[in-house]
């Protein structure tokens, strides 16, 4: 293993840990071309580590969120975590197994994790979900980089 190989894995794995299905998982496979089970294993790293961190640092996060907004906004008032549409709509349908499902892909999995953390206080529980959605999705965006996005794009530049 060359440094140029060390740098792509440790690039993979630290955006999968913020931006999973966009940003993580296409860099593993379309950019960097790792193999099946070397993609897997480091976007799914990634994903699981921030999911861990992001679950335990939560609540420290949220008070220096809000001890800097109150400091430095003049109309700022604190407001319940889960006032935005979506995130409502979603743990109001689907719970806690809607924020995980929708974490990877629509959020990102430091803002999933704390939102979830902050619904649902049973830390364990919300890493477990995670962890499962994390894998599910991580085998879906790997089919999808490595089979179905080289024959769209091909579609499409054979139509234009």
């Amino acid at each position: 293993m060359n440094l140029h190989s060390l740098s792509q894995m440790i690039i993979v794995f630290l955006l999968s840990a913020v931006k999973f299905g966009f940003g993580g998982v296409p860099l593993a496979v379309i950019v960097a071309k790792f193999p099946f089970f070397k993609a897997v294993t480091i976007t799914t790293a990634g994903g699981v580590t921030s999911t861990i961190v992001f679950a335990y640092l939560s609540e420290w996060i949220w008070e220096k969120w809000h001890a800097f907004r109150s400091r430095y906004s003049r109309y700022y008032k604190p407001k319940d975590a889960g006032e935005g549409k979506l995130t409502k709509k979603i743990r109001e349908k689907w719970g806690l197994f809607g924020l995980a499902f929708f974490t990877p892909f629509i959020l990102s999995i430091p803002i999933g994790t704390m939102l979830s953390v902050y619904f649902y206080p049973d830390r364990q529980k919300v890493i477990s979900y995670m962890i499962v959605s994390i894998v599910a999705w991580d085998l879906f965006f790997y089919y999808f980089y490595n089979y179905l996005y080289p024959m769209l794009v091909a579609y499409i530049h054979h139509v234009r």
